[in-house]
């Protein structure tokens, strides 16, 4: 508790005005007039000022005069997010929680959600932000409001619903390395009780790295997406919206690795090619990440008067191709292809009470059931590996708010049942798993309302990650360990305010971490990589942002969050030292031994280590200025600024990517007719050099950069 008051200092003292909440209007529900920002974080439309969580929203228009194209630049916005990559995989950490676990079927610990629908194929949600209304980043465990792997928080994303109004956009984009970005949406009745809208998003570049090997550019994407939805209002108190989408997209700038400090055993054989700088990489062939997703809902709300009920359900087909030069050089040593599958039925019940009395709730029912195959395939040759995973799961919850005056009382639980099953099929052998976790999940919490304008909170939650299985070489033989679900302890005191476009909200956090489950490579587990229960860490820290419109059209927004992390258990991290010349490569230090590269015995793994991808500080700040000319037309000016600080890719600290500043900015006109807006935009302007992705192995380590400088101009169509 004392770490988490002087937290909660801390966070009070940072005196930049900081929100990254939202631009001047936010989503569907928000006053124009006032600015005020509603969220949906708690099941039903709120101000944010009276939410008690921490959370961070932001609109389409914000995201887009920041330079955020896509779910892995929220990093730059959004305190205490570092929307990681591990390799292929979207692994988002808030707040130090996040995971390595990628085989099939486990899903990432920060919760992902699309206009209510939970999307757990980590592969699937790097995704490109098109007809995007809202999003909302949920901080710390979420077990009781969205139970399931949202140990770290929720990502909330909510796309433009279809209007009885028409209404059309239009917008191309070009840029360096040949972006070519270019997006549309529409919407408009068919009835006076039915709507549609469509969506759609085509993006397109050559890559930023030379591939020395094949003489190619790499580091390249591609993306097309559609979206269509059909509103149906047939009366004034029943509500249906039919969703459709399918995505396609190629992405390879994860797997572009090269050497890092020219740590390989493979980069000096003979034949071998010697790339040069940051911006070339030396493989034996162009790697690939493809993606096709197929995705149908059904949202339905009924007004019962009393209440508002509400349906959710889902089905999704993801299939998804991995391609990767294991040996990171042009020579053709060891090529790995892991092709995957994933179907997955959820269907979610609401029932959340209305109206203005001292007592609010809401109670609902979760099921969820999925099955998720991948194989390994090495060298063009027979399947190495096959896992398959099928997860049926679960869940009631619920929440009640007692407003007694000023005073809210707030609890709430969840109660999580989810029943794995496993095999695993390498060679001629096969082995069956199935177990069943159980795990409850409350929350409680007070507010206290100090003014109409402002509120302080304090909350105690518990969240978890699910369990599963790991397939490890053991003696030779092929064995099944289980993994137990990783849970967290939370505690956050927070302060909000905000009137009109100005807001300021600070948080000071304390977490409990235990039970993580890590990926790494294992020696002793046939020379792979083993998902094992690894350690406990204790994380506390705080954050503040707010808005505030110094002058007419000039708005100002910014973020600062401190984080502490430490590992206080894990003596069974993989140390790592380089071997150096002539083998090159990675000697793993085992508990007991002396490691060359510092010199001291390795006793107790990476304990009291940072947490990986966790930076102490980061800050962003963000200006933008509109001024109206007297014919109508109008100057947009607006940039962001975002500072990291320094953090490691791996438990034993050893790996480090160095503090970096990104910088984005957009200037545009809008012609007086209010149709056309032409915008030149530059993303990282400064020309940072930064890691997007770092990994260590037996045979070296290996990085993959983050896009360089990049310009272009944007033009936009509205009717």
């Amino acid at each position: 508790m004392q770490r988490l008051l002087a937290a909660l200092c801390v966070s009070t003292i940072l005196t930049t005005p900081a929100a990254w909440a939202q631009d001047n209007q936010t989503g569907q529900d928000a006053d124009a007039d006032s600015g005020e920002i509603i969220v949906t974080a708690q099941r039903r439309a709120e101000r944010l000022i009276d939410v008690p969580i921490s959370i961070s929203a932001l609109s389409g228009n914000a995201l887009e005069q920041a330079g955020i194209r896509s779910t892995e630049d929220l990093t730059a916005v959004i305190p205490g997010l570092n929307f990681a990559t591990n390799g292929a995989f979207a692994q988002p950490t808030v707040r130090g929680i996040g995971t390595t676990v990628t085989s099939a079927g486990n899903d990432a610990n920060v919760a992902i959600y699309i206009d209510g629908v939970y999307q757990p194929n980590q592969i699937a949600n790097f995704s490109d932000l098109v007809d995007l209304e809202q999003v909302e980043v949920l901080k710390g465990p979420q077990g009781t409001l969205f139970g399931r792997n949202a140990t770290g928080g929720a990502i909330r994303v909510t796309t433009k619903r279809p209007s009885f109004t028409p209404e059309a956009r239009l917008t191309a984009s070009y840029g360096r390395f040949d972006d070519v970005r270019l997006t549309a949406f529409g919407t408009a009745p068919l009835s006076d009780k039915i709507a549609v809208s469509f969506a759609f998003l085509y993006g397109d570049d050559q890559g930023y790295v030379r591939n020395i090997g094949t003489g190619n550019r790499v580091a390249d994407s591609n993306a097309m997406s559609v979206r269509g939805k059909i509103l149906l209002q047939p009366t004034d108190r029943l509500e249906f919206i039919l969703t459709a989408s399918r995505s396609e997209r190629s992405a390879n700038p994860a797997f572009t690795l090269g050497v890092l400090n020219g740590n390989s055993n493979a980069l000096r054989l003979p034949g071998s090619l010697q790339p040069v700088g940051p911006r070339q990489v030396s493989l034996s062939f162009d790697p690939t990440i493809t993606v096709d997703s197929d995705q149908v809902s059904l949202n339905a709300t009924a007004d019962l008067g009393f209440a508002e009920l509400s349906s959710i359900t889902s089905y999704a087909k993801i299939v998804t191709d991995l391609v990767t030069d294991v040996d990171r050089t042009n020579l053709a040593l060891v090529q790995a292809q892991v092709p995957g599958r994933q179907e997955t039925w959820s269907q979610e019940l609401n029932l959340v009470s209305q109206g203005d009395g001292p007592v609010k709730w809401f109670v609902g029912a979760f099921y969820y059931n999925d099955d998720s195959t991948n194989a390994t395939i090495v060298n063009n040759g027979a399947v190495f590996n096959t896992i398959r995973q099928k997860t049926e799961a679960f869940a009631p919850f619920g929440e009640i708010n007692v407003e007694l005056g000023d005073l809210t009382l707030i609890a709430g639980a969840r109660y999580n049942i989810e029943k794995k099953d496993y095999s695993i099929v390498r060679g001629p052998a096969a082995v069956l798993r199935e177990q069943t976790f159980k795990t409850f999940t409350p929350r409680v919490g007070l507010r206290y309302a100090v003014s109409p304008n402002a509120s302080v909170y304090g909350t105690f939650s518990k969240g978890f990650k699910s369990g599963g299985f790991d397939g490890i070489l053991a003696a030779g033989a092929l064995a099944v360990n289980p993994v137990f679900p990783e849970k967290v302890d939370a505690y956050e005191l927070g302060f909000k305010f905000g009137k009109g476009r100005t807001s300021l909200s600070a948080a000071g956090f304390y977490y409990d971490y235990s039970n993580i489950q890590f990926q790494a490579f294992n020696p002793n587990a046939g020379g792979l990589t083993q998902v094992f229960n690894a350690a406990a860490a204790e994380i506390y820290g705080g954050e503040i942002e707010g808005s505030v419109e110094i002058a007419t059209g000039f708005l100002i927004r910014g973020s600062v969050a401190y984080t502490r992390s430490k590992y206080k258990n894990f003596p069974g991290a993989t140390i790592f030292c380089p071997r150096g010349a002539p083998a090159f490569g990675n000697a793993s230090i085992p508990i007991g031994a002396i490691n060359p590269c510092d010199g001291q015995r390795n006793l107790a793994g990476a304990t009291g280590g940072e947490l990986i991808r966790t930076p102490e500080f980061t800050a962003s700040f963000g200006p933008s200025y509109r001024h109206e000319f007297a014919d109508s037309g109008a100057l947009d000016l607006s940039a962001n600024a975002f500072y990291s600080g320094r953090f490691f890719w791996d438990p034993a600290n050893r790996l480090e990517q160095p503090s970096y500043v990104l910088i984005n900015a957009e200037l545009g006109y809008t012609f007086p007719s209010q149709n056309l807006k032409v915008a030149l935009w530059g993303r990282n302007l400064a020309n940072e050099l930064y890691s997007l992705y770092v990994t260590e192995a037996a045979a070296g380590d290996s990085i993959a950069y983050a896009r360089p400088r990049t310009y272009g101009i944007r033009a936009e169509l509205q009717f």
